[in-house]
């Protein structure tokens, strides 16, 4: 199904079923749960958003080792959860087509009949799907975010300020305060590379030993492709960087049905093909992972592929336009976050649902200039050139 499809559905259906839905919670007595043995966590939408789960995972895995943690995503998102490893089990739902999504949610709906559930934590933003599933564990304790309607008040038992002026990992971590949970050290994701797949596409770019690999991520997702800085821009970078930077070579990245659109930005600058590659649908998860390793400098647009760089270490420029790098940025101490920060921004908010509406063409975007992108490119390359050296004095 379409992202709007889904909106739409959320809304217009979702709304009235937590209405019934919470009256009915009101008239059960819900219990406090005396001990905790199995948790459900859900968050359906965002692959950078769930890997920023993982130090709320792991707080709830540190000061509750024997509970059953459950994740519940989309089938999207299942490889994502190979590497976060503090999940016990993870239930899925399709939602490819409204048949997929149907029999998906039956069989959920199914299993929670049968199974016990003492603490439900939704880290979706005031989705009204999520709070219906939720509800329907019927846990003693249903965590949410705070939100001043009476058809999400009346189905959790917990609700949590939303602090949209921090990180979204603390904001995340602030859900596990009716648990007792306090922060504590860096709320920092991390991938090990190591169990990435080998990266093997490097032989169709003729890539010479010691050659750079800069990866290019043009895209920003299917929630809102209003976060793309403009193909042109991405192609004039890369002609820039390729000349300043001789054994450099271009990976584009993207998902399979954003591989057009890779095409084009590539069709716009003076590469050669054995510089400059298209990978878009070409990888795994782990091959991205391993693609990262192997690469010395990201530049993308506000997007999953940012985060899960950022957590493998892999030097990112990050451009921001709609949303603000202060709730969403990559994190990381080897990121350079561009913003513009205009009086509007950021107008994506989780309020709304992330909808769109800009009077003045996305201006937030248009104000970062090539020339910033490619002096902040820079500026990560030559660190690193600058810590290899003096790794090679010291040893």
């Amino acid at each position: 199904m379409k992202i709007s499809t889904m909106r739409f559905i959320d809304r217009f259906v979702g709304t009235p079923a937590c209405w019934l839905s919470g009256i009915i919670q009101k008239v059960l007595n819900r219990r406090a749960p005396e001990s905790i043995e199995s948790i459900l966590v859900i968050k359906f939408f965002g692959l950078g958003s769930i890997l920023l789960t993982s130090p709320t995972l792991r707080s709830v895995r540190e000061h509750f080792p024997k509970s059953n943690i459950i994740f519940l995503t989309f089938s999207s998102n299942s490889e994502l959860l190979d590497e976060i490893p503090f999940i016990d089990e993870r239930w899925l739902i399709d939602p490819r087509t409204f048949l997929s999504f149907l029999e998906s949610l039956i069989l959920l709906a199914a299993r929670l009949m049968v199974r016990k559930v003492d603490v439900v934590l939704d880290l979706e933003f005031f989705s009204k799907f999520s709070t219906l599933i939720g509800a329907l564990a019927h846990p003693g304790r249903h965590i949410g975010f705070a939100l001043p309607t009476r058809w999400r008040t009346w189905n959790v038992t917990d609700s949590i300020p939303l602090n949209i002026h921090q990180h979204v990992t603390k904001t995340f971590h602030d859900a596990l305060a009716p648990l007792g949970i306090k922060e504590s050290g860096l709320l920092t994701p991390r991938i090990q590379a190591k169990g990435a797949e080998p990266f093997s596409l490097l032989g169709s770019l003729k890539v010479r030993p010691g050659a750079e690999i800069i990866c290019i991520n043009p895209n920003a997702g299917k929630t809102s492709l209003d976060r793309r800085w403009s193909s042109e821009r991405f192609s004039q970078t890369i002609d820039i960087l390729q000349g300043g930077f001789p054994n450099a070579v271009f990976c584009l990245i993207g998902a399979r049905d954003e591989r057009e659109y890779i095409e084009g930005v590539i069709r716009l600058t003076n590469a050669t093909s054995d510089r400059i590659a298209n990978l878009g649908g070409s990888l795994t998860l782990k091959g991205l992972i391993g693609l990262f390793s192997h690469s010395k400098l990201l530049i993308t647009n506000d997007s999953g592929p940012m985060h899960i760089a950022a957590s493998v270490g892999l030097p990112t420029v990050a451009l921001f336009g709609p949303e603000s790098p202060v709730f969403y940025g990559p994190v990381g101490n080897r990121t350079i976050n561009l913003y513009a920060g205009l009086p509007c921004s950021p107008c994506l908010n989780v309020y709304d649902a992330k909808i769109f509406r800009c009077p003045i063409n996305v201006k937030c975007l248009k104000e970062i200039s090539v020339d910033r992108v490619v002096a902040s490119a820079k500026i990560l390359l030559s660190e690193q050139l600058e810590s290899v050296q003096l790794e090679e004095v010291a040893a």
